[in-house]
């Protein structure tokens, strides 16, 4: 396979996968979209169904979570050679219990994923609530580095609702993330109505170094037609039901389009890929269409494709969109101008980058099985004899120093080793701090 350049897709504009979106995800090419959009399921331990002659009946899922029911996940966590993220996944079920444990062990590899098919110039926005926010910060400041996080933005709405021992639930949590200080922000894209707040003459004036009246006013006038940038409290965006009639589809946690229109203009430019992983009735993907963006969806759902196939009819112009025969190997991102196929595909993508893994599946495992024999089995660094949950997946040669993530390059290393070792130092050198600090403890003992 002759691998395309670093950032090339493949994959086409316009592409619908109904699938587990970690299989998907795991597919895509790295550094190749612009803007991440993720509405997930918040572990709200609740089912969800689409009202009975909506557009979107017979879609529904269940936001409940167990262990059980997250098994490969874990695996995939374990695998992830990153024990910021093993360790906030425990601790969030030492703190909340098993259900948040398994709904971060299901989250945490997709939330690697989205990491790796980010452009250096992309962001990330996570849509959730109170119920699990302030454990997927923690999450995402592991995957992202805490540096990285730009903003918590309030959406808060009002409806109906009697909460006679608590203040009224509403507003959700919308997480923001960039892959690197060199990330796109369009301010005149989302530019909002300056009000008003004082007379000319006022607070305005006073910092105005002896300008005449007709200046100051002059000014005020400016500013206020130019508008300005919106706080990260956004109450001027109502929820479900104050969404148009031709937006509404009944999927059981739809979101406005003036959401997504105000998280892609600031985030995106135009002919950039939009990706959303779980789509649902597709408003991030029909907002991407409308404001000149490529777009990919992602959900397990059938529906997902059927709903968005009539909005698309609906919502954006006199276009006629059509199902188009996705090939095994697409060769570009593009469309060409009119052609306004969607593609639909139950096929994962399958990686052609120079960075696709090189490692054997489950290499966890098999190093584990290289230690020996029993319950206990000793760690390479300090020889102490460890459970298979105290280690962790660890490069022997420190990427930081040129060390590839590859076979030959991974070993087991338990918990408090991996944390002396970090990215810094080489096995020779962990040996060597180790043997310091036995004999400083012998000598203090």
């Amino acid at each position: 396979m002759v691998a395309d350049p670093a950032g090339a897709p493949n994959f086409l504009n316009r592409t619908l996968w109904i699938d587990d979106n970690l299989k998907v995800l795991s597919g895509i090419n790295s550094e190749c979209v612009d803007l991440v959009y993720l509405d997930p399921p918040f572990n709200s331990k609740r089912i969800y169904h689409a009202p009975l002659g909506s557009k979107a009946a017979g879609a529904s899922f269940a936001d409940t979570w167990t262990l059980d029911g997250v098994k490969t996940d874990w695996a995939d966590v374990q695998e992830a050679a990153d024990p910021a993220v093993y360790h906030t996944v425990v601790g969030a079920g030492l703190s909340a219990g098993e259900s948040m444990q398994a709904y971060l062990t299901f989250m945490a590899p997709r939330l690697l994923e989205l990491h790796r098919v980010l452009k250096p110039t992309g962001s990330l926005y996570l849509h959730c609530d109170p119920t699990a926010s302030h454990y997927l910060k923690q999450l995402l400041d592991c995957v992202f580095g805490r540096t990285n996080f730009r903003n918590e933005i309030i959406w808060a709405y009002t409806g109906p609702g009697n909460t006679p021992r608590d203040f009224k639930r509403k507003h959700d949590t919308i997480l923001r993330y960039v892959k690197s200080r060199d990330f796109t922000f369009n301010l005149d894209a989302v530019r909002v109505r300056h009000k008003r707040t004082y007379p000319s003459g006022g607070m305005i004036s006073l910092a105005a170094g002896g300008r005449t009246r007709d200046e100051i006013h002059a000014r005020e006038t400016d500013l206020i037609s130019r508008g300005k940038a919106p706080e990260d409290w956004w109450t001027d965006i109502g929820a479900g039901s104050h969404m148009s009639k031709i937006e509404r589809t009944g999927w059981p946690t739809q979101k406005p389009l003036a959401l997504l229109d105000r998280i892609i203009g600031a985030s995106s430019n135009q002919g950039d890929v939009v990706l959303d992983p779980f789509c649902g009735c597709g408003t991030a993907c029909i907002a991407a269409e409308k404001l000149g963006r490529q777009w990919l969806g992602i959900d397990i759902d059938t529906k997902a494709a059927e709903v968005t196939m009539d909005r698309l009819a609906r919502e954006c112009g006199d276009n006629t969109y059509t199902i188009g025969e996705h090939g095994p190997r697409q060769g570009k991102l593009a469309l060409a101008d009119g052609d306004n196929r969607v593609f639909v595909n139950q096929n994962p993508p399958v990686r052609t980058d120079p960075d696709r893994p090189t490692r054997s599946p489950r290499i966890r495992t098999i190093r584990w099985h290289e230690l020996g024999t029993g319950a206990r089995r000793p760690c390479p660094g300090c020889d102490r004899p460890k459970y298979f949950d105290d280690f962790d997946l660890d490069q022997i040669q420190p990427r930081a120093k040129g060390g590839l993530d590859t076979d030959d390059n991974l070993q087991l290393l338990c918990s408090s080793c991996n944390r002396i070792k970090g990215q810094r130092l080489t096995m020779t050198e962990l040996r060597q701090r180790l043997q310091t600090e036995y004999l400083r403890e012998g000598i203090n003992a």
